[in-house]
């Protein structure tokens, strides 16, 4: 048993699209604000959230969920009596075997039915149960959609952050060199260089523009990227309003073995397997049940009136109690019952299957993370070398004592640890998402601002 409820309101249903389930605090008053043709955010946290409201994923979900409560209210209905009214209206006609002149009756008048069942050996009572842990899944596996879109906006997010870097360390390589090329220029003039440097230096200019404009094509595609994943129009001016900050460094290998127990405990579509076992179990038991007799209540009172004046009105009424036993149905019953045992039995199995796949998925980001980590570490040095080794470089030539060659190698080295540099801060953060992805949580952040 996962969770114990007698209907839809103990289970505190989401009440809009994109919202958690089971969240403790209420959702924040006000959404972020969104212009016709341009759209900014100073979070991450608004950009997901944005996100979680508008995709289309988030509303499908919603609305299943909602689809399943109305089912859950309708098995409980059940348990209640059912109490049915009627107005008729008959014309009749007696025939008569003597031929003598029958009269036409004109009657009419209300009348009330009642049926309860008031007992079926827990068949009721089972169906309600299914149908409890049916939405209980379905809430799960809505929580496991919301985390899939956070995981995609995050990973856009962080590759437009990367394609930003990237182009920004291509414009800077690009000013470098244009101020190599103007150096080369002044010393050709003076005589201090020949035209082979100056032929060298704009090679390295126009190769660093084209790598500028690849590097823009990407940004523009990863931007597009992100706006689609935060359900925007691409043709939307995006801003963001914020710097993506490290996550600190992990500590202690052994921790791993904690996050494999946390992510199989709050992983929600493994959550969601083992809620849809123990529906298919509930309507096994309602199957089995079934077979059994069944007792209910049946009454019911009305109240007949004439058009004709000579008639006096008159009022019925009968109460009974009725025992249903079912004797032979061709076998449907035990075929139903089989049948949703085999269901509870394989998702079981899927579940176990799950556990695996998470493990799976754990390890994985668990080693990318602390991989990224490391190297971010080993690019920092590099980064920092590549950079008094420009500067180095570039006095050198300054002073006439370097070569071209020498300056340009360093500029190039340089470009390279800044790439190196942009791509490693943006796996660092990639891989802490895929490590809260893959243990089914949330961001801090997030959690803060949603329901």
């Amino acid at each position: 048993m996962l969770l114990a409820g007698s209907g839809a309101a103990a289970l505190d249903l989401p009440a809009q699209p994109g919202t958690v389930w089971r969240q403790p605090e209420a959702p924040p008053s006000a959404e972020p604000a969104v212009a016709a043709d341009a759209v900014r955010f100073a979070s991450l946290a608004a950009l997901t959230e944005h996100a979680l409201r508008a995709r289309p994923e988030s509303r499908a979900a919603w609305l299943a969920i909602q689809a399943e409560a109305a089912r859950l209210d309708e098995a409980e209905a059940a348990r209640w009596p059912t109490l049915t009214g009627q107005l008729s209206f008959t014309q009749s006609r007696a025939l008569s075997s003597s031929g003598a002149t029958a009269p036409t009756l004109h009657r009419y008048g209300p009348s009330l039915g009642l049926a309860w069942l008031v007992h079926d050996f827990g068949a009721r009572a089972a169906g309600i149960e299914a149908q409890r842990y049916q939405l209980i899944a379905r809430l799960l596996e809505n929580n496991r959609v919301l985390q899939d879109v956070i995981a995609e906006v995050e990973t856009a997010a962080f590759a437009l952050a990367a394609a930003r870097a990237r182009a920004a360390a291509d414009a800077e390589q690009e000013s470098a060199l244009r101020a190599s090329l103007d150096a080369v220029a002044m010393r050709l003039r003076g005589g201090l260089a020949s035209r082979a440097d100056e032929l060298r230096a704009r090679a390295a200019l126009a190769e660093a523009q084209r790598a500028r404009q690849m590097t823009e094509r990407d940004r523009e595609k990863a931007e597009a990227a992100l706006k689609l994943a935060a359900g925007l129009s691409p043709l939307q001016a995006l801003t963001l309003d914020w710097v993506a900050a490290p996550p600190p460094v992990a500590e202690a290998p052994a921790v791993l073995a904690d996050l494999l127990v946390e992510a199989e405990r709050q992983r929600p579509d493994l959550l969601a397997l083992r809620a849809a076992a123990d529906a298919a179990r509930h309507d096994a038991a309602r199957a089995r049940a079934a077979r059994w007799p069944s007792l209910s209540l049946s009454a019911n009172a009305g109240r007949t009136f004439f058009l004709e004046d000579d008639r006096t009105p008159s009022s019925t009424y009968g109460i009974g109690v009725n025992v249903a036993v079912p004797l032979f149905d061709g076998g449907r019953l035990r075929a139903a019952e089989r049948a949703a045992a085999r269901d509870a039995a394989r998702l079981e199995a899927e579940a176990d299957a799950g556990r695996v796949r998470v493990a799976r998925d754990v390890v994985d980001a668990y080693h990318d993370a602390r991989y990224v980590q490391s190297e971010r570490e080993l690019i920092a040095a590099q980064f920092d070398s590549a950079s008094e080794s420009a500067r180095a470089a570039e006095a050198r030539y300054g002073a006439g004592v370097g070569s071209l060659l020498e300056l340009l190698t360093a500029q190039a080295d340089l470009a390279r640890a800044r790439q190196a540099r942009a791509q490693a801060d943006s796996d660092w953060l990639a891989a802490f998402s895929r490590l809260n992805h893959a243990l089914g949580r949330l961001p801090g952040a997030l959690q803060e601002g949603q329901p």
